[in-house]
């Protein structure tokens, strides 16, 4: 059936939903409460004895002087702070409550909760006891939520106990409403709220107000009543309407416009990953998510619940902030950042949530975590949605932020509030597009299914057909992929649909630092199915999405001998060709990486560029040997014995004693550096026989001494065997120069201007670091000569072995 909205905007239609989804409300409350007799109610404190009601003065400086301070949540940690929390605590298991009357009691009261707290039919409630909890004159507990313990958790239930004090209410809020409940001399009062909802207990200001706190649990199998009539029927019809319309394409897809893939409605209220669950929703986001389920069914949509993790930066009017300091200079309110809190029996406290007045929203993303299917299962999924795809009834404003940010006025930016919410959500996708909206969230899914479908008996073409629908959008999701498995499923798919152009856009998004030894055994069908210059194509587009660092790609190439072998055993000359290549490949890579370290200053500074390097040097040396390539191998020890200037003895002899290290007796016929070790020995010999420095020549060598006459000057003063000091005259730019030129060099040399006359001066000064050097470098080149001599072949097997 034609439908009149098919073009009108995506937004268009989602404000509909969401104007439909909140015409969608349930009879119930955020909070309730309820009060009874005490009579035939008895409890007893350990240490303490059986309590009498109304409760006496004496009889609670009892509890207290049994009890403990009470501590407060703040994300993983508990913590004791007055200022946030002042009270005194009895932990529950000191606490007994005589059963038979207690459920004469709370059994009527509970039932009549949960039809007050709207929920759903076929659902029971259940208190469990947590602390028996005293406030005396002046103490309180600030705003706060309160953690889901169990997965059964939904809300807390407080029974304020008879006595006589004022002040002291308990202030629920949710959806910018606020209850407030006060205890009945007398009487038991019974106040239940939704774990998410914040509460703080008001100063009590005269007596003292006792209570026992419980969680609520629920229990049984929820019945939501699935809304009928108009305004199912108009939901269902802007649900359609909505995914039939196109808007833009996200970032990183084409330009063009595209059906929404999804439809994200955000919950009223919070839940943990623990608490996450079809039947056990709150209120109206339970009646909802029945209508949603009611439409999917219609509309043959798959429908899932998760987590959603909002982040939203806002221009903000003013920078006076008094919530307390975050890291990094930042300013922050911390909230229950762990969905899997440890079970700590301690609330969720927030110290203060003042700050800067919010002007326009700038930005605004959202990514989906934690997804369970309609049956409740967990399923494999992360996304991040556009904002063009989520409705809510309720904004996220009404939330606590579980973290915050803000930037000050920088002159022409900032003074912006970045805040980030947790909460939940209903997400549907029409069942047609599954594939392809399942394959974006979760590229290694997409891979495993199409997998599936290429081994089944004549699925190959189906699997094709299906691959294809992923082209659009696939260099866009791919990379992203973190799965372990997924470079080598996806050169096995590539070789399954027997497609060069899919293979090609299947496996071109994949970096080359994932090519593992084990991945490396499908590379050779690949060779041999595509040929040799499509892996070539395909493994360079590999090696310039680096996902790695210097450090990252160094460590890989250690391991870049195994990956050659395995390619190796391949029989196919393509696969040996394409094994040759990838060494070569990468040889240039790491070829200018060590010319750029080589050129470092000072020497040392280049010293540990190339020692970094010395790993993969051999990893690249060893593979010359795999792949026999003679030439490579040739190039490489020639760079490796050339004089200082290109490549220092010290690094030559830290890759020696680094093949000695990982080689052992293997080391020669491995990495073939015996000319290596030939050239290092005879320099360090040669060095050994220049005479020691006397004691009265302060001649300093300036290395790479640039051509203009300041280190013209500069040159002569070093090389100057009897000058210690120079006082030069000398201009700030000029000054600047020497500068960077001694610290650059590392040369043992002050230089200090004194600032009199004019131009200042600037006082250069050789220091006896000149000699310590000298002689701790002579003793270096002593240890590594002998090293060198001691771990020599003998003669007549020093010559390089021929490769295999």
């Amino acid at each position: 059936m034609e439908n009149p909205l098919r073009e009108a905007p995506a937004g268009t239609h989602l404000s509909r939903i969401a104007e439909r989804l909140a015409a969608i409300d349930v009879p119930g409350a955020f909070a309730t409460s309820v009060t009874r007799s005490s009579a035939g109610f008895r409890i007893s404190v350990k240490e303490v004895g059986p309590l009498a009601w109304p409760l006496r003065r004496a009889d609670v400086q009892r509890l207290i002087a049994v009890a403990r301070p009470a501590r407060y949540g703040l994300r993983d940690e508990t913590r004791l702070d007055p200022r946030v929390r002042d009270a005194w605590e009895i932990p529950a298991r000191r606490v007994v409550v005589e059963e038979e009357p207690w459920q004469r009691i709370i059994d009527p009261v509970l039932t009549d909760f949960r039809h007050d707290l709207g929920l759903s039919e076929g659902v029971r409630l259940r208190a469990a006891l947590h602390n028996l909890l005293v406030y005396q004159p002046g103490q309180f507990f600030r705003a706060h939520q309160d953690s889901e313990k169990t997965n059964e958790m939904v809300g807390t239930l407080a029974v304020i106990l008879p006595s006589t004090f004022t002040g002291g209410a308990l202030v629920v809020e949710h959806d910018r409403q606020k209850r407030a409940f006060r205890g009945v001399s007398g009487k038991l009062t019974f106040v239940a709220f939704y774990a998410d909802c914040y509460h703080q207990v008001q100063p009590v200001k005269t007596g003292y107000r006792v209570a026992l706190t419980y969680n609520l649990m629920l229990e049984g199998a929820a019945r939501s009543a699935v809304p009928v009539g108009a305004g199912l029927e108009a939901l269902a019809t802007s649900v359609n309407a909505y995914f039939q319309s196109s808007r833009p394409s996200g970032v990183g897809f084409p330009e063009k416009r595209d059906l929404p893939d999804r439809l994200v409605y955000l919950l009223d209220h919070q839940y943990t990953r623990r608490a996450l669950g079809w039947d056990r929703l709150k209120r109206a986001d339970a009646a909802r998510a029945a209508a949603l389920r009611e439409i999917a069914t219609r509309l043959d949509c798959e429908i899932a619940l998760a987590l959603a993790d909002v982040h939203e930066q806002w221009s903000s009017e003013d920078e006076e902030l008094s919530y307390h300091e975050g890291c990094g200079g930042h300013r922050q309110w911390d909230g229950d950042e762990d969905d899997d809190a440890s079970g700590s029996d301690d609330d969720d406290a927030f110290e203060n949530n003042d700050g800067p007045t919010l002007v326009d929203l700038i930005d605004s993303d959202l990514e989906l975590r934690y997804w369970l299917d309609a049956d409740g299962r967990p399923m494999k999924s992360e996304a991040h949605v556009p904002m063009a795809e989520v409705c809510c009834t309720r904004d996220s404003t009404d939330f606590q932020p579980f973290a915050s940010e803000h930037e000050g006025y920088m002159g022409n930016w900032g003074n912006t509030v970045d805040r980030w919410y947790h909460r939940a959500a209903v997400v549907l996708w029409p069942r047609s597009r599954s594939f392809v909206i399942r394959a974006k969230m979760v590229p290694s899914w997409a891979v495993g299914e199409l997998l599936k479908t290429a081994a089944r008996r004549g699925g190959r073409d189906e699997a094709r057909e299906r691959a294809r629908t992923l082209e659009p959008f696939w260099s866009a999701v791919a990379w992203q992929e973190t799965s372990p498995t997924f470079f080598e499923r996806s050169l096995k798919l590539a070789a399954a649909l027997s497609d060069s152009v899919l293979a090609a856009f299947l496996v071109e998004p994949l970096a080359l630092e994932s090519l593992s030894p084990k991945a490396a055994r499908l590379v050779p069908p690949l060779v041999d199915a595509y040929g040799f210059e499509w892996a070539t194509d395909m493994a360079g587009r590999w090696r310039d999405r680096r996902t790695m660092d210097q450090a990252g790609r160094g460590a890989w190439l250690v391991h870049l001998p195994a990956v050659c072998r395995v390619i190796r055993t391949h029989a196919s000359s393509d696969a040996t060709r394409f094994a040759g290549w990838l060494v070569r490949d990468q040889w240039m890579w790491l070829s200018a990486e060590l010319r750029a370290a080589i050129a470092l200053t000072p020497p040392a500074t280049a010293l540990d560029g190339l020692v970094r390097f010395s790993p993969a040097c051999l990893g690249i040396l060893e593979c010359s040997r795999v792949v026999r390539d003679e030439d490579l191998h040739r190039e490489m020890v020639t760079l490796l014995t050339s004089d200082d200037a290109a490549f220092p003895v010290e690094a030559g002899v830290y890759l020696l004693r680094l093949a000695r290290q990982e080689g052992g007796r293997d080391e020669p016929s491995r990495f073939g550096l015996q000319a290596v070790h030939a050239h290092c020995e005879s320099v360090l010999a040669a060095r050994m026989q220049i005479p020691m420095r006397e004691r009265g020549n302060w001649s300093i060598a300036l290395p790479g001494r640039c051509r203009c006459p300041l280190c013209w000057m500069l040159g002569e003063f070093l090389a100057a065997t009897d000058r210690i000091q120079f006082d030069w005259p000398l201009a700030k730019d000029g000054r600047s120069h020497v500068h960077r030129v001694i610290d650059a060099h590392a040369l043992p040399v002050t230089h200090v201007t004194r600032r009199s006359g004019r131009p200042f001066t600037l006082v250069l000064r050789k220091t006896e670091a000149l000699f310590e050097r000298e002689a701790e470098q002579r003793r270096t080149w002593q240890r590594d000569l002998a090293w060198l001599r001691r771990t020599s072949r003998p003669r007549g097997a020093t010559g390089a072995r021929e490769l295999r």
